[in-house]
């Protein structure tokens, strides 16, 4: 009679153990890659916002800034025919035009005026009259 020989066979179920740590080990480095990308996505959003917000702190500063200055310059001259009163005037910043408008309310007297000035709308060109030379 032959002999009957039992063979374990314990090589396969070692592969199959590696291949769930191969594929532990692949999901994990895939959740790592997501999470470094997803900090480079943030850090270079909030560098794009820092240099908008710059920019539109130059803008401000240059062009909405000086046409304030003008209107106060034409508030120095006299009070403006009516309450509220607006204007539009086209200030230079960097080579480029700006047209900005310029609003003035009275704070109940004659001699408390709020002067308030913004980039100017398409309505507010076409509403506005230019400012004048004085009041």
């Amino acid at each position: 009679m032959a002999a009957v020989t039992t063979r374990l066979c314990t090589r396969p179920r070692a592969r199959r153990a590696e291949r769930g740590q191969v594929l532990l080990i692949v999901a994990v480095m895939g959740l790592l890659a997501m999470g470094l990308w997803v900090l480079a996505w943030r850090a270079t959003h909030d560098a794009i916002r820092l240099e908008r917000v710059t920019v539109q702190r130059d803008l401000r500063a240059g062009s909405v800034q000086q046409a304030l200055a003008l209107g106060l310059t034409l508030l120095q001259t006299g009070r403006p025919p009516i309450d509220p009163y607006g204007c539009v005037v086209t200030v230079t910043h960097a080579g480029d035009n700006h047209t900005c408008a310029v609003t003035y309310s009275s704070e109940g007297t004659q001699d408390d005026w709020t002067v308030e000035a913004h980039l100017a709308t398409e309505s507010d060109i076409a509403n506005l009259p230019a400012m004048p030379a004085t009041f």
